[in-house]
Formats: structure tokens, C-alpha cells, sequence
């Protein structure tokens, strides 16, 4: 009779665990939410400098030109993920009819719109982004205005797809197959995609590779890290950054790579701090 007992107690105990697991089963929703809202929190560097330049090459596969800009970043509250805004400056150099253009870039807190801006010469004013002018050309590049902005979290839903083994220098990464799109209609207009596929080494936070599709549904640009680099915040903790990446225009056959040298971070810039992020310094030295 004991014996009965107890197999009736393992066998109701194995069907309420089995219950439960059902009603609070995961939903892909669910796991591409919590995967990136984890990625989302990942240290960050208060500040950092580089020479940044970009790529630019034709239908044929010939380079058009190449241009070069020094940028900089710095994040306020950086070592709080719920509070923490980045904002960052670029100033071109090169070409020579590229010297002089800049852009900013200031996040703002809340539901507040970001401040993105762009300097041209020839307009002898910096000009706000707004609307429509997300899914144009930065600089002329491949990337658009858009994609050159820091993603808001809050923006996006998130659906697992998949759990993948991809290629990346001759070494297979498992990475986290993740669809993104924009909550608002508004925005997926003003930025001019439906939705977003991207592949992320979730240890890391970096996206491997990425698949961008317009508003007809169709795939329209796709993304490839070139390359990265592991260094260490102002606190100690590893923080892994993009330094390449290609963005390839399939519908036109362009593409654009995108790369990073010289890079300071924390201590190794002096000069970087948070007045330089401001419309006065848009066409003025700060580094």
C-alpha cells in the first residue's frame, strides 16, 4: 500500500510540473524579448574616440571612394542600463569635399525623440533628421540615417526564430535567430523597413550578420560584421565592439564597408566630454 502511495504522489507531481511547464511555456515573443534585453544591459564605455572611415564601392565592385571621419561617443550613466543615453559626434576629413560635413547624435530619455543632425557645408547650417529622413543615405554610404542611430529597445518587438551555427574567421559561432520590428507604423515608414532578421552571439551582444526588408516585404539590405574588438570599461568590465561591418544594398548592387582604427577608450581620451555633444561643436575642434 505504501509503495502505491508514493508512486501516486510521483505520478501526480509529475503531471502538475508537467502542467505548469505548459501553462508558463515561453513564447518565441517571449525568448527574442528577454535574449535582447539582456544584450541591451551589457556593459558599455562612458567614452570612446576612433578614426572611422567608409568604404563606398559601385555595382561593379570597384571603390568609388573612400571616406574618413574621427568620432566620438560618451554615455551618461553608463553603468545603468535603465537610464544610461549615448550620444556621439562625427567630423569628416577626407575627401576634401567631404571636410567639414558632420553629423550628431543625442539620445533623449523617455518617449522623447532622439536629436540626430547633419552639418553640410554647402547648407551652411546643420540640418535636424526627422521622418523620412531616417531611411536616407549617410554621407552617401549604404547605411542610411537610420541605421547609423542608436536602436531604441522600447521601439522594437521581438520574435525568436532560431538557434543557428554560423561562420565568422574561421570559427562557428552559435548565435540567436531574431526578428525585430518596429512597434509603431509610423516608424517603420520613417525608417523604411518592414522588419529586421538579425543573428546575435547573445555571449557577446554582437550582431554576426543581419537581413534588413523594406515595406513591400521584400529583402532589401543585408549586414556582415567584419570585425570587432574586446577592451575594458571605466569599471573593469570586458565590452565587445563592432569595428567593421559591411552593409550590402541587393537591389542596387552597392555595398559599403565601414571601419574603425585608432580606437581610445575611458582613461586614453582626455578631451571627450559630455559639452562636445552639442550643435556649437557640430563644426568646431573637439579632439
Amino acid at each position: 500500500m505504501k509503495k502505491l502511495f508514493k508512486q501516486l504522489i510521483v505520478t501526480m507531481l509529475g503531471l502538475f510540473v508537467g502542467f505548469m511547464s505548459v501553462a508558463y511555456a515561453e513564447t518565441a515573443e517571449d525568448k527574442g524579448w528577454r535574449i535582447m534585453n539582456v544584450i541591451d544591459k551589457m556593459p558599455v564605455f562612458q567614452k570612446s574616440q576612433s578614426e572611422t572611415s567608409f568604404k563606398i564601392y559601385d555595382a561593379q565592385g570597384s571603390l568609388l571612394f573612400t571616406k574618413k571621419a574621427r568620432s566620438a561617443s560618451f554615455a551618461t550613466d553608463y553603468q545603468n542600463p535603465d537610464k544610461r543615453l549615448s550620444n556621439s559626434i562625427m567630423y569628416f576629413y577626407a575627401p576634401a569635399d567631404d571636410k567639414g560635413n558632420g553629423a550628431l547624435m543625442i539620445e533623449k530619455p523617455g518617449d522623447a525623440e532622439d536629436d540626430q543632425w547633419m552639418y553640410l557645408k554647402g547648407l551652411r547650417k546643420p540640418k535636424r533628421v526627422i521622418g523620412s529622413d531616417k531611411s536616407s543615405s549617410y554621407m552617401g554610404s549604404d547605411f542610411s540615417n537610420g541605421d547609423i542611430s542608436r536602436a531604441d529597445f522600447d521601439e522594437y518587438t521581438y520574435k525568436w526564430l532560431a538557434t543557428e551555427k554560423v561562420k565568422f574567421k574561421k570559427k562557428t559561432l552559435k548565435v540567436e535567430k531574431i526578428e525585430l520590428a518596429f512597434k509603431e507604423k509610423s516608424k517603420r515608414e520613417d525608417y523604411g523597413y518592414s522588419k529586421m532578421v538579425s543573428w546575435v552571439h547573445a555571449k557577446s551582444g554582437l550582431i554576426i550578420k543581419g537581413e534588413i526588408y523594406n515595406l513591400d516585404g521584400q529583402l532589401y539590405k543585408k549586414m556582415n560584421l567584419v570585425s570587432f574588438t574586446v577592451k575594458k570599461n571605466k569599471d573593469g568590465k570586458k565590452v565587445f565592439m563592432a569595428t567593421g561591418m559591411k552593409m550590402s544594398n541587393l537591389l542596387k548592387g552597392t555595398k559599403t564597408i565601414m571601419g574603425m582604427k585608432k580606437i581610445k577608450v575611458e582613461k586614453q581620451v582626455k578631451k571627450i566630454k559630455p559639452s562636445i555633444f552639442s550643435l556649437e561643436y557640430l563644426t568646431r575642434r573637439w579632439w
